[in-house]
């Protein structure tokens, strides 16, 4: 999901520690740069089978150190966003093989991005005549993506049964495994913000009174059992959690007293997994006069640096000059950047020769085209360019 970013369009003294290689689990990448996943409806077809229009956008943007697939859905019950990706049939899986063959053969590594919206959803988009489900039959009162430039409040989500989540378990084996055979480097699992892990560690939409509910050990088991799921087919060494406690404080979804305790419980028992990252996103909801105020802005992040002892990946309005300072002190390992690599697929180049940044194109977030998508220029494009025309003019 985008997120707000910095509005500079430059930046300075970038170069540092942004640009030095780094062991990543057992890969070694070039940089320490990170494309975010970033949602942006291009799979609007039936199928949700990723395209070349994907193809070009991502190997645009291989020499990021990491590529983070946008949001990739794990079933037809796991989808809750209009024209996003799948990663469970074998057609998805041939649509992503050249996709990470493109990022390869540029020269970087890609891993993807494990999905489940959980009650964030509406009967349109999971289909086949399904309810969202959710954990309790709580509604969690969010706008939905169900097509361009349409939204729709969430209903009352069907209760998850004890067969449903072992199901939405082996849905994130199986996912694991069609990414594993599409050539990604490892995996993510989406653990945070309004979905369905999260949706679990809400004491107020999580009112279950079984091992999935009550305490902060249950209303977290699920999250840790889907990653044991993935576990099974990759090492942890190519294994990450996005994580945290940003929460858009609006609906089912503003913090409380458990907020902190629960996100604080998660981060401590991912040490010990020896995964290859954990990402952590700041806060950007006003959190004056709640539980979590202190974890404003950069708080949450000296919060949970002092909590994980592996690889942090930090993320959310996040310039590259800002990253560089928060690489310096140590409040993380690696910077993914947003919308900066939205309109800059040449980010990294950018960084080294401290260049100027292309400025956003917002009407062109989502839609199903190539403007606003593919057709950002690089800087060496728009250098070439002004040189035609000064030469023009002579």
């Amino acid at each position: 999901m985008l997120k707000s970013a910095t509005d500079e369009t430059s930046h300075e003294g970038s170069k540092g520690f942004l640009l030095q290689p780094i062991l990543f689990g057992d890969l070694e990448l070039r940089n320490r740069v990170v494309m975010a996943p970033l949602t942006r409806m291009r799979t609007p077809t039936p199928g949700a089978v990723p395209n070349d229009l994907m193809r070009e956008y991502y190997e645009q943007r291989a020499s990021a150190g990491l590529i983070i697939s946008e949001g990739t859905f794990v079933s037809d019950q796991a989808r809750g966003w209009f024209g996003a990706p799948g990663i469970y049939t074998e057609e998805q899986r041939k649509g992503w093989l050249t996709i990470t063959d493109a990022v390869h053969r540029a020269g970087g590594h890609m891993i993807v991005q494990l999905w489940h919206q959980g009650s964030v959803s509406s009967r349109a988009l999971v289909g086949h005549g399904y309810s969202p489900l959710g954990p309790s039959a709580v509604n969690p009162e969010q706008l939905v993506h169900t097509g361009y430039g349409n939204t729709e409040m969430t209903q009352v989500p069907t209760a998850m049964t004890l067969d449903d989540i072992r199901q939405t378990i082996a849905d994130f084996r199986h996912a694991s495994k069609v990414a594993r055979d599409a050539g990604f480097d490892g995996v993510q699992i989406q653990g945070g913000f309004v979905y369905l892990f999260q949706q679990f560690m809400q004491e107020n939409l999580n009112l279950r009174t079984d091992n999935y509910g009550g305490s902060i050990e249950n209303r977290a088991r699920l999250l840790f059992e889907a990653l044991e799921a993935v576990l099974e087919v990759w090492p942890s060494s190519r294994v990450g959690v996005k994580a945290g406690t940003m929460m858009p404080e609006r609906g089912g979804f503003r913090s409380s007293s458990s907020t902190l305790p629960t996100a604080e419980y998660v981060y401590r028992r991912l040490n010990d997994y020896d995964l290859s990252h954990v990402m952590l996103m700041r806060q950007l909801a006003d959190l004056s006069d709640t539980p979590i105020e202190p974890l404003q802005r950069d708080g949450v992040l000296h919060h949970f640096r002092k909590l994980y002892s592996g690889t942090l990946i930090l993320n959310v309005d996040i310039s590259p000059k800002r990253g560089e300072q928060l690489l310096r002190d140590k409040l993380g390992e690696m910077i993914a950047f947003g919308r900066e690599y939205i309109a800059n697929p040449d980010l990294v180049e950018r960084i080294r020769r401290s260049s100027k940044l292309n400025p956003q194109r917002p009407e062109g977030y989502y839609g199903a085209t190539a403007a606003g998508y593919t057709d950002y220029p690089t800087i060496d494009e728009i250098e070439t360019t002004q040189g035609e025309v000064q030469y023009a003019r002579l």
